[in-house]
């Protein structure tokens, strides 16, 4: 797709006899990783494939990753990138249960462990996962049924870069009586956010990186009249978008608003100093390949710092204080190395408050 939305053309990733279904994919800088739900062979099982940014699909017949382990077939995978390696988690249908399992695929596309890892024991009826990374590590939760209860109860584990589970065990998040839908998850200003639906309302928990649930059985992100489905959820680094399918008006909308990493909920940025809202603050051009120029009017004592962050919320590059109001960004890390090229955020924080801008860079 071009950059003024115009499809440029449609690339086939999996054709094969019988279905397939369910598609997830991530990017880890060079290239994307798209897996999917494949019955060509009369037993759903999970494949996967590899593209890259001109649209070339490096493994032409798809992969399969499931198949070593016992289960009877295999379904809703999903991915997730931490920049370098991905990680892909599925369900695993088995006669004495379900379970919830993921493997690491490594850049190359080959698969790390030669046996998936289970990250719950069989279990009665596990409806849902999702997973995301905060640059290093992950995350994958999942919502979990159990036997002769009513309601959902929902769970997760984080996963180390090399596929070293974190937690000696599910650690849960939230339960509730009319059921947790469409669960959805996002990483950025230090915590995750993990957003659902009872049915009726979105719903959303934070999560720190050391495993810590900031929000036991949730909070009320929207109640409104009618009914608010199907959320997604996305973060600039700083705040989280969450977007939902809404009933109020009697006919189904799309409606958003933003949570903060303090659990604050509206489309505010809750700045106390009116001022903020008359600073000037660009960065150009945009997108850029080799170098960014940042400019702002504001006194410099007042600058708490100037700070790049990619996709997932992970810091990239800090301007060391005293700031000065032009500052150029080359495109490199902390550690001087140069940056993937993709979409990253430039937040400025002052006394009052902070304002975030979007910046693309492109190919050298």
């Amino acid at each position: 797709m071009a950059s003024n939305g115009n499809v440029l053309n449609h690339i086939t990733i999996s054709d094969y006899p019988n279905s397939q279904s369910l598609p997830d994919v991530a990017f880890n800088g060079q290239d994307y990783l798209a897996v999917w739900t494949d019955n060509r062979d009369d037993v759903s099982h999970i494949y996967y494939t590899r593209i890259n940014q001109g649209g070339i699909v490096l493994n032409p017949i798809g992969i399969k990753l499931s198949g070593t382990d016992s289960s009877n077939y295999y379904s809703n995978g999903v991915v997730a990138s931490n920049g370098n390696n991905y990680l892909v988690s599925y369900i695993g249908n088995r006669l004495s249960g379900i379970t919830a399992l993921f493997s690491i695929i490594n850049s190359s596309g080959i698969i790390v462990d030669t046996m998936p890892v289970e990250l719950c024991d069989d279990t009665f009826l596990l409806m849902e996962i999702t997973s995301v990374s905060n640059g290093q590590e992950y995350l994958i939760a999942w919502t979990n049924l159990l036997r002769d209860t009513i309601g959902v109860d929902l769970y997760f584990r984080r996963v180390s870069a090399d596929g070293q589970l974190l937690d000696a065990s599910p650690q849960h998040v939230a339960y509730n009586y009319w059921g947790i839908n469409d669960i959805n998850i996002a990483f950025g200003g230090g915590c995750y956010l993990a957003v659902w639906d009872d049915n009726d309302n979105i719903w959303g928990v934070r999560i720190q990186p050391d495993g810590t649930v900031l929000d036991p059985n949730g909070f009320l992100i929207c109640s409104d009249s009618g009914q608010q489905v199907d959320p997604a959820v996305t973060s600039d680094g700083h705040r989280s978008l969450v977007t939902w399918t809404d009933g109020r008006t009697g006919n189904y909308d799309i409606y958003a608003t933003f949570v903060d990493s303090a659990g604050n909920v509206g489309l505010a940025e809750n700045l106390t100093n009116p001022v903020t809202n008359r600073l000037s603050f660009d960065v150009s051009p945009s997108p850029f390949n080799k170098e960014i120029k940042i400019k702002f009017n504001y006194p410099l004592q007042n600058i708490s710092s100037l700070n790049i962050y990619d996709i997932t919320g992970k810091l990239v590059k800090s301007f060391a204080n005293p700031l000065h109001d032009n500052v150029v960004w080359n495109g490199k890390d902390n550690q001087g190395h140069v940056v993937p090229d993709g979409t990253y955020f430039c937040r400025l924080s002052i006394s009052s408050g902070a304002v975030t801008k979007k910046i693309l860079k492109l190919k050298n």
